[in-house]
């Protein structure tokens, strides 16, 4: 029997899949890594053509917001792990994920004009995600599978809540422990 996943669990993944979408469309070229959630939001892992500074957020952000307007949907096909080798060829990390699956059918989800290998679960919709509660917060260096063998790829964090009030409250009481933060 599966577990039911939270709902800001799904706005969260499907944010990092919009976070993704927006930064094929703004840095043709992009090889993605992977896209996970995380305690209070979601990160991507990007091997981009440029390197990428904070001030370069808000950008992406806009990008973000301007999909989630489209009320994209998030499709799910099991593929056979070769069709999904074929539609992968570009993106070599997720051509040596979809090599690492010891399964036979392989899960992707389609938005828009992005197609991720993903297990899910997403919103059905972006209709579902409250654009003014989410934010992206920071980036930061990732090595590929977390080994210093591998590629270093470039992480965005995001934060992401079900309301506007729960973000505004969540970065004021981030705001508020860095005053106290002892190191600074």
């Amino acid at each position: 029997m599966s577990k039911k996943v939270p709902q800001i669990e799904k706005i969260r993944h499907s944010l990092a899949h919009i976070l993704a979408y927006a930064v094929q469309q703004l840095y043709p070229g992009v090889k993605f890594g992977i896209g996970p959630t995380i305690e209070n939001g979601f990160y991507y892992d990007f091997d981009l053509p440029k390197n990428l500074t904070s001030e370069d957020l808000p950008k992406i952000e806009k990008k973000m917001r301007e999909l989630i307007k489209q009320e994209i949907c998030f499709e799910k096909s099991l593929l056979s792990k070769k069709k999904a080798l074929e539609i992968f060829k570009e993106q070599p990390y997720k051509v040596e994920l979809i090599k690492d699956l010891k399964t036979k059918k392989v899960s992707i989800y389609k938005s828009g004009e992005f197609v991720d290998l993903c297990a899910g679960p997403h919103v059905k919709s972006t209709k579902e995600i409250n654009s003014q509660a989410f934010k992206l917060v920071k980036i930061a260096g990732a090595y590929w599978k977390g080994s210093e063998k591998n590629p270093m790829l470039t992480r965005i964090y995001g934060i992401a809540f079900e309301s506007k009030k729960e973000l505004d409250e969540f970065l004021k009481k981030e705001e508020e422990a860095q005053k106290r933060d002892h190191r600074i």
